[in-house]
């Protein structure tokens, strides 16, 4: 067990923006790149030291309590137990945690990574650790793994590292390539889970297994000149890409009425460059890249901008 570097009475402040992914969903999965962005919707977690070895969380999921040495699970905050299973041989005390969020976990903004990486990193600090990013975001994505059973981890890297980052899920090797880009998400107004999404793209696939590889192979080549069209600051050739890679989302069977509504509606709007799904699909939200003006009337708009920072962690008095 270590000592603890901040003592009762003192509170680590932890602010994670969210993320989305650019290009690369499903794909990303089968060693191809990503592009993906954080965003200026901030997830904000407070973790202050306690006497005991109780965990006390407030959070809008609702609140948890459990003993440090005795973690009892829970299925909303399944992603912060598993983190403090990791930690409880190490740390010396208790933890009371409140977590506030800009964006709900019902909008496709990468809430369980954005958690995952500010309980991370709070626990670093705490125990006298520097906040590493390379540190940070293996130890998260290994957490969300085994929660999950798999996933990419690009959304953490994109909250860990801020801006808009290209991302190797092999190797969570990350490519910052921009600190902006002029985009806007507008929601579907429902969400199905990514497990659920990519089970059924799983299954689907099997009839046609020798054709689904090539399919992940063009989605990458995609993604490649779109990275080489942000590197170029390119927008135009970034908005082809965008609209190509939605094609592809398209023959995955992840794309429907609603999200064609969206998609088509955005790229008849002046300004807008290209329009594609963002996230695994059947439903969620529709990115675009370019002025979408007064709006998409019959579709909520969720405004956003790239965030060139990814987590930040301070300490203060209580």
């Amino acid at each position: 067990m270590q000592d603890s570097v901040i003592n009762p009475g003192q509170v680590v402040a932890v602010s994670v923006p969210g993320s989305i992914m650019l290009l690369g969903e499903h794909s990303v999965l089968y060693s191809q790149p990503a592009v993906a962005c954080a965003v200026d919707r901030y997830m904000r977690v407070q973790v202050e030291p306690l006497a005991g070895r109780e965990i006390i969380v407030e959070s809008a999921l609702g609140p948890y309590c459990s003993h440090l040495d005795n973690l009892q699970a829970c299925t909303s905050h399944r992603f912060l137990v598993e983190i403090l299973r990791r930690w409880r041989t190490i740390l010396a005390c208790g933890l009371k945690i409140n977590i506030v969020s800009e964006f709900s976990h019902t909008v496709g903004l990468g809430s369980s990574a954005a958690v995952t990486v500010a309980l991370e990193s709070a626990l670093r600090r705490i125990c006298g650790l520097s906040i590493d990013q390379q540190a940070i975001l293996p130890a998260c994505v290994d957490v969300v793994r085994t929660v999950q059973g798999r996933g990419s981890g690009t959304d953490l890297a994109a909250s860990v590292y801020g801006g808009v980052i290209a991302f190797d899920a092999d190797t969570l090797q990350v490519q910052r390539l921009s600190s902006g880009l002029p985009i806007d998400l507008y929601y579907a107004g429902y969400k199905t889970p990514t497990t659920d999404v990519l089970a059924r793209v799983a299954e689907e696939a099997v009839p046609v297994s020798g054709v689904v590889g090539g399919l992940y192979r063009l989605m990458g080549d995609v993604s490649r000149e779109a990275i080489a069209a942000i590197k170029a600051d390119d927008l135009p050739q970034l908005g082809r890409c965008m609209n190509m890679y939605q094609g592809l989302l398209d023959a995955l069977n992840v794309n429907d009425a609603t999200l064609s509504a969206i998609v088509y509606g955005l790229r008849a709007l002046p300004g807008v460059l290209g329009a594609k799904i963002s996230g695994s699909g059947l439903g969620d939200c529709v990115c675009a890249l370019g002025d979408t003006g007064a709006g998409l009337p019959g579709f909520e708009r969720i405004p956003v901008s790239v965030s060139p920072v990814g987590v930040s962690v301070d300490v203060f008095p209580r």
